[in-house]
């Protein structure tokens, strides 16, 4: 029985190293520059500090509930997609809120945020409260400019300067702020109609896509196939689909990786290079995240030996 409990301990430990790598890539990708970086043990948590370049594009979906505050510069940010959609002005002081598991095309600033990336399902297991994603769609929906949460915020990163995120002090200071965070209200906001492509573009998107799924194409390339901006582009091709276009075109790569995967002639680096990621770690992640299992999973549950 001990050593079952210890295998299954060491397994959720290297889920999470996982997951703590892909966060650090995720960090990477949006051109940021940490001044800090620290997760749990447990895996509770990971947070962040960093200074952003500005960004506009997709962001692909994490697994955790995100909680940031803007530290320092002015600019308007928007974000939509599979989540609640959220566009306004990010000043110090600005607290947002993204659910796990959504990608979202959105653009902001550049700008200085301090993160938070909580496990949920960690979290419920220490907590008295459970906590489910629809609690906070809410306050996902819209920014907040709340001295409480912003002074809550601030104390955890300096409590995790000093003590990393395991002290007593960090666990109750986040549960207090998702405590608040789910007794949020909805906030009426006007929505501007959607429009789906018509089958004629989107035909014309999709074969684009096909033809360059083992390479890399941008939101920016497909709009200009059909004469849209980005944004009415992405929110027509989720009206048509039922994907972002980085979530459709990130799954149509993955179902090529996989055939790949299935023929048995190559590595999984040689796979990943194949079908256009040069970091096969960031592949790895992705293909979990789409497939459920990891490549290897995958290759050893797909071809007999």
């Amino acid at each position: 029985m001990k050593s079952q409990v210890d295998n299954m301990q060491r397994k959720e430990s290297d889920i999470w190293l996982n997951e703590v790598d892909d966060f650090n890539v995720r960090m990477a990708e949006l051109d940021a520059t940490p001044s800090i970086s620290v997760s749990d043990k447990e895996g509770l948590a990971m947070l962040a500090h960093a200074r952003f370049s500005p960004f506009e594009g997709e962001i692909e979906a994490a697994p955790f509930l995100m909680l940031t505050l803007c530290t320092a510069k002015v600019g308007r940010m928007h974000r939509f997609g599979e989540g609640p959609s959220l566009e306004g002005v990010l000043r110090p002081g600005t607290f947002t809120m993204a659910l796990p598991d959504t990608s979202v095309f959105g653009s902001f600033p550049g700008t200085e945020m301090l993160g938070i990336a909580v496990n949920l399902s960690a979290l419920n297991s220490l907590a008295e409260h459970t906590y489910t994603t629809e609690d906070f769609i809410p306050a996902a929906s819209q920014l907040h400019n709340d001295v409480y949460l912003s002074s809550i915020m601030n104390a955890l990163w300096r409590d995790a300067e000093l003590h990393g995120l395991s002290s007593a002090f960090f666990e109750q200071g986040l549960n207090v702020i998702l405590q608040h965070l789910s007794n949020a209200e909805y906030k009426p906001v006007s929505k501007k109609p959607v429009y789906s492509l018509s089958k004629r573009h989107l035909k014309t998107v999709l074969e684009y896509i096909e033809s360059r799924v083992c390479s890399d194409v941008s939101v920016a390339e497909l709009a200009t196939l059909v004469g849209q901006d980005t944004q009415s582009f992405t929110r027509s091709f989720s009206a048509a689909t039922g994907y972002t276009p980085y979530a459709y075109f990130t799954l149509r790569r993955m179902e090529h990786a996989k055939r790949l995967i299935c023929q048995g002639n190559l590595n999984i680096t040689d796979v990943a290079i194949s079908i256009g990621y040069s970091n096969p770690s960031k592949f790895s992640a992705a293909f979990r995240r789409i497939v459920g299992v990891t490549p290897n999973t995958w290759r050893k549950e797909h071809i007999k030996q």
